[in-house]
């Protein structure tokens, strides 16, 4: 994407571990934890420079609002990299209902 100098915005998602398996399992089973990666150095990993790719943390719903309104980011030339951070227990209603139904199958598996 670098290389190429495609126009491309890469969101990821930082939310310390596994949602879905600690709505499952449970909220502090220590596997879900990840160590926190600097993700924004895999664009240097890449080959991304100052000139080629720009990168963003994203800690607030106002900041993800300040950064959807600001013209150079909808405008961009190149490579975009966006860290969205987000609590650990966010999850849109859905899956935390797919989560709970598969803990009650596995509970009578078990």
């Amino acid at each position: 994407m670098i290389r190429h100098q495609l126009r491309v915005t890469i969101f990821v998602i930082c939310n310390d571990g596994y949602t879905i398996e600690r709505f499952i399992h449970g909220m502090d089973a220590g596997y879900n934890d990840v160590v926190q990666w600097k993700y924004q150095d895999t664009v240097t990993v890449f080959g991304g420079t100052d000139k080629t790719a720009k990168k963003f943390q994203v800690r607030t719903k106002e900041e993800l609002d300040k950064l959807f309104k600001d013209e150079s980011f909808n405008n961009a030339k190149e490579v975009q990299f966006v860290e969205l951070y987000m609590e650990k227990k966010d999850a849109p209603r859905a899956l935390i209902m797919t989560a709970e139904a598969s803990a009650k199958t596995n509970a009578k598996d078990s």
